[in-house]
């Protein structure tokens, strides 16, 4: 009798895409090597290479050879570039990415807080890599359950977005969204609430009431009342709303049979 002949697998799509990114990795730590000989270890186009590497090593879960790597280019972008140079800056706001993502949390803060301090005093306060690293600091504090210190921020972001980009942009909404959730987070429910009203009126005012973000404005705000033990409030809100959506999607839709359960059960 012959003997069978062993069949081998095929790798799963999984395995796979882990061998190609592998193998990507292994050609970027060929390029680094090719830069440094050309270059030098110090020149800006290999402290660009190795950046992306561990970019590369950080995106694919390899953090400790990641933050190793960004530790390295950040000492050598501040002795080569200086402490306030954006290259420097960059340097500093992705090692505390990788420290966060390693668990590092209060060291990352450490960076997020020098980074903001730095840039505004580089690029002054209005501007846009300001208010970003500012809207970055405020969502750390908040993971971490430092909810005053984000809600601190976040009170500056908005003031920052509407004084510099105005009330009409959709950055300036999202930073009235994302005060109300740290409001919300915190147990602070009736600024949370009273937050969620301008954010209703906001987006009926820009996008029109029929839009969906206003729509989902609408119906968190119900939400947030019947939490806070307004159901009257939020009984009224609700039955607005359902009409609304009947209006705008029909009673089949399934939004409208949503908003219409909620209703039914509150």
């Amino acid at each position: 009798m012959e003997e069978q002949e062993q069949v081998t697998p095929e790798p799963s799509g999984e395995e796979q895409l882990k061998s190609v990114i592998e193998r990507a990795i292994a050609r970027q730590e060929e390029q680094v090597d090719e830069h440094v000989a050309m270059f030098g270890a110090e020149h800006a186009e290999t402290l660009a290479m190795r950046s992306e590497l561990a970019y590369s090593y950080w995106h694919s879960g390899r953090l400790d050879e990641a933050i190793e790597l960004e530790q390295d280019i950040l000492e050598v972008s501040e002795r080569t570039l200086g402490a306030e140079a954006p290259a420097t800056l960059r340097a500093r706001v992705n090692l505390a990415a990788s420290y966060w993502s390693s668990g590092r949390h209060e060291e990352a803060i450490r960076i997020e807080e020098e980074v903001l301090v730095a840039t505004e005093r580089v690029l002054g306060p209005d501007h846009e890599h300001t208010l970003t690293a500012r809207s970055n600091l405020s969502f750390s504090y908040a993971s971490a359950g430092r909810s005053d210190d984000a809600i601190k921020v976040l009170q500056r972001v908005l003031e920052d977005r509407v004084r510099v980009l105005g009330r009409d942009e959709q950055d300036t909404l999202d930073a009235r969204s994302n005060l109300a959730s740290a409001l919300w987070d915190a147990d602070r429910r009736d600024e949370a609430i009273a937050v969620e009203e301008d954010i209703v009126s906001e987006s009926a005012r820009i996008l029109g009431d029929d839009h969906t973000e206003t729509l989902t404005a609408r119906r968190d705000h119900a939400s947030s009342l019947r939490q806070a033990g307004r159901a009257d409030q939020a009984r009224a809100l609700q039955e607005s709303l359902l009409a609304d959506l009947e209006r705008l999607f029909g009673a089949d839709h399934p939004a409208t049979q949503a908003a219409q359960r909620i209703l039914e059960d509150s």
